[in-house]
């Protein structure tokens, strides 16, 4: 990985401060192009969940953003982002949002159905506003996403009575974490046998999105896996090889924007309990999460930058911790560096995706940390300032 140099973190962390989260929008930008020259001819979608900061640089490499909650939509329409670019998507959507949503977007952007609920509402929108809406029939896995195979046969057979509705295909995302192709070659093989089916009823399917959940290296123990070149030479095989010869749009979130991002602490405190050293930091486990960490149990891929000091000689072994009031505020147990002093910054790699947002981060009503910015036409820019959040934490009405 390329990740952005000591020095230039150093800068941004004497300058906005820490906490902080920072995003190198080139090494994204990078990224993107990486992805879509290995995916062949396959479009890509962002998921803007991973990070929604990364929207506006994502959507001139994307093909779509996807955006799964109001919340997501009013970010990008205050970006202003053209409805075309825009799959709106979400496992619930309460019916006045989506009024609202059609409303601004008209037939522009693209609408998955996750029930036959949903595809009566946006017949209902299409209706009232005289449009034809295009949407995408979301395909279960057996979870609470999406609609069985049964459902979506009979919303074809009956797709006539849908007027304002033109179905262009289907949407399929069966879970995150896939950390090689076995799975996803058994879901690729199941689409394109469905497609085959729907054709039974007379209907060509025009479009797949798919999601890969593709799992990411954020400890140092872990390679790239399924993004790495040849298994996404062997995942551009799996769809060049289907029946299916329709557009094939790939979505992805995290396996885009993890390598981007760095989470940056100070080292704050330093003491010795029994045989641990301990090093207390200004973030915590409310700012930055991994899945599958506890208690430090794995080791993140970190670096050290120091404050103007040469680290002492020797190696010394610490667990790093945060500054909430938990036992369980482990960031990394087991930690070998030279000799910390307070004042170091502990650089955290590969937080590009989600752990800006599946944090506790009102837990204790400490601060929210930073977000920075970086680019080398614009260096660093702060995006989001230091917050407090408190005032989060405090009732409107006093009881």
């Amino acid at each position: 990985m390329n990740y952005l140099s000591s020095e230039k973190i150093k800068d941004a962390a004497e300058k906005f401060g820490t906490p902080m989260y920072i995003y190198d929008t080139d090494a994204f930008a990078a990224r993107l192009s990486l992805i879509k020259k290995r995916l062949g001819r396959a479009t890509l979608t962002f998921s803007m969940k991973a990070n929604p900061f990364l929207t506006s640089v994502a959507v001139d490499h994307v093909e779509r953003i996807e955006v799964c909650s109001f919340g997501e939509f009013e970010i990008v329409r205050d970006l202003k982002i053209p409805p075309e670019k825009l799959l709106i998507s979400g496992v619930l959507k309460k019916r006045c949002d989506l009024h609202e949503i059609v409303d601004h977007c008209r037939d522009k952007a693209l609408y998955t159905a996750e029930s036959p609920a949903q595809i009566r509402f946006l017949q209902m929108e299409g209706e009232e506003y005289g449009l034809d809406l295009h949407v995408l029939l979301r395909l279960s896995s057996g979870n609470q996403f999406g609609m069985d195979r049964d459902t979506i046969y009979d919303v074809i057979r009956e797709r006539s009575k849908y007027k304002n509705l033109y179905f262009e295909g289907l949407h399929f995302f069966s879970g995150t974490q896939k950390k090689n192709l076995k799975k996803t070659a058994r879901e690729i093989k199941e689409l394109d046998d469905l497609v085959s089916e729907l054709s039974s009823y007379g209907y060509e399917t025009s479009m797949i999105e798919y999601g890969t959940g593709f799992d990411v290296p954020v400890f140092t123990d872990q390679d790239e896996g399924p993004t790495e070149a040849d298994s996404m030479e062997e995942f551009r095989a799996l769809i060049d090889g289907m029946k299916y010869r329709g557009h094939f749009t790939v979505e992805m979130g995290r396996a885009l924007a993890f390598s981007c991002g760095s989470y940056i602490t100070s080292v704050m405190d330093l003491k010795k309990t029994g045989k641990i050293n301990y090093c207390i930091t200004d973030g915590g486990i409310h700012q930055i999460h991994y899945d599958g960490q506890f208690k430090g149990m794995y080791q993140p891929i970190m670096d050290v930058i120091r404050r103007g000091r040469a680290g002492a000689d020797g190696v010394e072994d610490y667990t790093v911790c945060g500054s909430l009031c938990t036992v369980n505020d482990i960031l990394a147990a087991n930690f070998k560096t030279k000799p910390l002093t307070t004042g170091d910054i502990l650089v955290f790699r590969n937080v590009g995706a989600y752990s800006l947002n599946e944090g506790m981060s009102t837990f204790l009503s400490h601060e929210m940390p930073a977000i920075v910015m970086y680019s080398e036409a614009d260096g660093a820019k702060l995006a989001r300032s230091m917050r407090e959040s408190y005032r989060l934490n405090m009732a409107d009405i006093v009881y």
